[in-house]
């Protein structure tokens, strides 16, 4: 039977990979030791003398052993053996070849059994105890589904069998599935809900692949799904099932809900012997997903070297902070009303000692996640308010990253920030992104309202590519928004994209917000954004991003 033949049999709420052939050849093993340990204990009762000494209580070791390994009928009939064997042909006591009374022999025997009957008994409530508490370990109990600990557990034995079998035509595959929205239904609705939800969809997922498989609870908004593929092509197509069964709407307590989801494989490797690393090329794969905004990653290598460098990186940024190794770029701002230069948005920059760029992908997404967008911010905001005290600059606009816009002391301590280098509030515009307000909507809004109330202006970057909606921009205290440049590529050719585009411009002029283009790269561009009524446009038409020297000549 090869491993596949094995996995398909086995039932869901059993153990993934059976151990049967190794548990025979422990069994046989141990029932060697009993036989042996009965001998011996015989040959010892024999050697010091007969029954009439007090070594006949040896016995009890084997049927003990007995009672534990093999249960109730093994120690019943190791007690029989071993009552035998220092029965009717054991003397009362060798030297004087005194030969046992049979009372005395069946009485011992009789007791044996006893002994048997309660330590099988004992050991059989410690077992069922046991098996409940490993049953516990391995169950979520929100859901029921198997958790991580099952994950890791099954891996384990799998892996030991595939390395064993030496089995060449399948090979052990997972896909780490992210419930990206899922705590939006946690806030919205409760934790009882959103298990719902996690337990529907593996529910689907289970009755909609015809693999065979195992689905865990890896984490609150994550599940592991565990099979045997022969190809990476195999996976990819299974994987590619599973998303899809996730973009179906689910029904959960009457309301229709639906998740986005992200997911990571790996096809495990032959050389690839540890559970954990199994997991983590899985889970490394996720996050190259949702690092580019993709719906399924496979596994590569690269992705290692990714993030290995992008942590090195990072190590060496408060270095950078020290060194003056940071630098900001200004990228203009046009009005397109008049076409005159009205400000800029400030950009950061990191320049190598050797002159050479650290592209801000390279260690921005990275460095938002941590604390040390923190200080970086900080940096940020000085410079800014320098430059524009030094060098007259007009209004400059910052980027806070989601971290930034939860620190209240950054938010509470920015007016009197920038009113110390003598600028007017007014004078820098906050940009801040969708993922801010869905992440902390009741948090982030009193962040806005702060900055408001201090002088700042608020706008929402990157319009449209995220979960805004027209509840969350009429309820925030904002001062505009800027449009992303996805929706300027087909402004030329697509009459839909001036559509999309006008009704955007419209509904932020109906809520008095100011309207930023992003993107804008051809005069045509230019002049339909224009015509559709926005009031600002930025783009490598006017400029790219320049230093502060060559953007103060460029004014």
């Amino acid at each position: 039977m090869t491993l596949q033949d094995t996995l398909e049999r086995l039932p869901r709420n059993e153990s993934l990979f059976s151990l049967e052939p190794q548990l025979k050849i422990m069994q046989a093993g141990r029932a060697v030791i009993i036989v042996s340990a009965l001998a011996l204990a015989a040959s010892v009762v024999y050697a010091t003398g007969g029954t009439g000494f007090a070594y006949p209580y040896l016995m009890l070791m084997p049927i003990i052993l007995a009672s534990a390994w093999h249960g109730l009928l093994a120690s019943i009939g190791c007690a029989i053996l071993g009552g035998l064997l220092l029965g009717p042909y054991m003397p009362l006591d060798v030297a004087k070849g005194l030969l046992q009374p049979s009372h005395n022999w069946l009485a011992r025997i009789v007791f044996f059994i006893t002994i048997g009957v309660f330590t099988s008994s004992l050991f059989h409530s410690l077992k069922k105890a046991n098996l409940r508490q490993l049953h516990v370990m391995r169950i979520d109990s929100s859901t029921g589904l198997e958790n991580r600990t099952a994950l890791d557990e099954d891996l384990r034995k799998v892996l030991a069998l595939h390395r064993k079998s030496g089995l060449s035509d399948h090979t052990v595959s997972i896909i780490l599935v992210r419930m990206q929205d899922l705590w939006e239904i946690l806030e919205a609705m409760g934790t009882d809900t959103s298990d719902l939800v996690v337990l529907n969809l593996a529910e689907r997922i289970h009755n909609s692949l015809d693999a065979a498989h195992r689905t865990y609870r890896f984490s609150t908004s994550e599940l592991a799904i565990v099979f045997l593929a022969k190809s990476q092509q195999e996976v990819d197509s299974i994987a590619r099932e599973v998303i899809e069964t996730g973009e179906d709407e689910a029904v959960v307590n009457g309301v229709p809900l639906r998740v986005q989801l992200a997911a990571g494989s790996y096809h495990v490797e032959r050389n690839v012997l540890e559970a954990e690393t199994v997991v983590n090329r899985a889970r490394t794969a996720l996050f190259a997903a949702i690092d580019s905004t993709v719906l399924y990653k496979t596994y590569s290598p690269s992705f290692d070297q990714k993030t290995s460098e992008r942590v090195k990186l990072i190590s060496k940024v408060r270095t950078a902070l020290k060194k003056r190794e940071f630098e900001l770029f200004y990228q203009p701002k046009i009005s397109l009303a008049t076409g005159c230069h009205v400000g800029a948005e400030a950009l950061l920059r990191w320049l190598n000692p050797d002159g050479s760029l650290v592209m801000p992908g390279l260690f921005m997404p990275k460095l938002e996640k941590t604390s040390l967008i923190e200080p970086v911010t900080r940096f940020v905001i000085t410079r800014a308010c320098e430059d524009v005290r030094h060098h007259d600059l007009m209004a400059v606009n910052i980027n806070f990253a989601v971290k930034n816009l939860m620190d209240e002391a950054l938010v509470e301590e920015l007016g009197s920030m920038v009113g110390s280098y003598g600028v007017n509030p007014g004078t820098i515009e906050i940009e801040i992104t969708e993922g801010a307000l869905i992440q902390e909507p009741v948090h982030a809004r009193k962040a806005v309202e702060s900055l408001r109330n201090q002088g700042f202006k608020v706008s929402l970057d990157d319009f449209g590519t995220g979960y805004s909606s027209f509840q969350y921009l009429s309820n925030l205290p904002l001062s505009g928004l800027k449009i992303d440049r996805a929706f300027v590529t087909h402004l030329e050719n697509s009459p839909d994209a001036r559509t999309v585009m006008k009704s955007m411009i419209t509904m932020a002029h109906a809520l008095q917000l100011e309207v930023t283009i992003e993107g804008i790269e051809t005069p045509i561009q230019h002049q339909i954004v224009a015509d559709l009524g926005a009031d600002y446009a930025q783009g490598f038409l006017f400029s790219h991003a320049l230093p502060l020297q060559q953007y103060l000549r460029n004014l």
